[in-house]
């Protein structure tokens, strides 16, 4: 997903890949496993359609680095750097033309930052009244979505090249929103307060709208959204929290949690239906992989992993079926801080 460094200097052709969805079964995937080397890596994003990954390794002083696979070279890293006066970076998105978004400190606050392939990380500033910004979307025509806070709270934010940023709003009587993906075709997917409770919304041209919750439940948030409009996020109750996928044809839909599970979340959904997120209870969870029909596969039984590794969570998946999940040692047990390893999952061929 993208943004502007100065008007007409970031712009990139719109990426729009129009996948058929296989009307046959689709069976138990299987991947092979590439692992990215970037350090103690506690957060990533990606992959993007050439495979690269976005991760932040460090626990007390975070860095960002761009890595991208390689078979002869191993995984080419790139620092990202930091805003003057800071030392902390952490990406949550990232564009096919490599272009990353997140956020960084500066001397006095937290904002929402572009980085492009220079090494040049571009302070995006914040909404008029805020001090602290962050980003979490950015699409292949430049455009960047995230949230911006002050004295009144938190405000969706759209940042594009002609326009700069931009309110998005909230749902009527709510005080607060964020928004944390963007299609090539410029719909956010986020969430926002509202009198009943947070929820999952889209903003599009014709605004907001709330997308609800599954049955029995009070609270909703959206992650990602891809170009056919389809959104996918987690639902959630006192008891449970439920991944979900909303189409605008067939409304909210609850996914499949894994055999005994109690806990999910989708995070990531490419156009041609496939979504990928997390299944378990509490902190333990195993990363998962649900096809276009909702059925759900646990990625630690259908790749070829390093000993003693568990996949814990997938978040993101490209058009070619890649995913990026993230890993750490079984030994380190449930109570570890964090994750550890990075992995880029493709498709075996058929």
């Amino acid at each position: 997903m993208r943004r502007r460094d100065q008007p007409g200097v970031f712009v990139v052709g719109v990426w729009v890949c129009q996948l058929l969805v296989s009307t046959a079964a689709w069976g138990a995937p299987s991947y092979t496993v590439q692992e990215i080397d970037a350090g103690d890596a506690v957060k990533a994003t990606g992959p993007n359609l050439s495979g690269t990954v976005a991760v932040r390794t460090g626990f007390v002083i975070g860095r960002s680095v761009r890595a991208t696979p390689d078979v002869a070279a191993g995984t080419v890293v790139e620092d990202v750097g930091v805003l003057p006066g800071g030392d902390h970076m952490t990406t949550h998105a990232i564009n096919d033309a490599g272009a990353m978004v997140g956020s960084a400190n500066a001397r006095n606050s937290v904002r929402a930052v572009l980085s492009i392939r220079n090494r040049v990380l571009v302070d995006l500033g914040t909404l008029p009244g805020d001090s602290a910004s962050e980003a979490f979307g950015i699409n292949n025509s430049g455009s960047i979505v995230g949230y911006s806070s002050g004295p009144t709270g938190s405000r969706a934010f759209l940042l594009t090249s002609p326009e700069g940023i931009q309110n998005l709003g909230t749902l009527p009587g709510g005080d607060s929103s964020k928004a944390l993906g963007i299609s090539d075709r410029g719909v956010v997917a986020g969430s926002s307060a509202s009198p009943a409770g947070t929820r999952a919304v889209i903003w599009d041209r014709q605004g907001i709208h709330e997308l609800g919750t599954l049955p029995g439940d009070s609270v909703s948030e959206a992650f990602a959204v891809n170009n056919r409009s389809a959104v996918v996020g987690y639902s959630r109750s006192a008891y449970s929290v439920r991944a979900f996928v909303w189409t605008p044809q067939a409304g909210m839909r609850g996914l499949n949690m894994l055999p005994g599970d109690g806990f999910s979340r989708a995070l990531g959904i490419n156009d041609a239906g496939e979504i990928v997120g997390s299944s378990g209870h509490s902190h333990d969870t195993r990363a998962v992989v649900w096809n276009s029909r909702g059925e759900a596969h646990d990625l630690n039984t259908v790749a070829t992993l390093p000993a003693g590794i568990k996949l814990m969570e997938a978040i993101g998946i490209n058009a070619k079926g890649q995913i990026v999940a993230l890993g750490r040692e079984e030994h380190e047990g449930d109570d570890h801080e964090g994750y550890n390893r990075v992995f880029l999952l493709t498709p075996s061929a058929s």
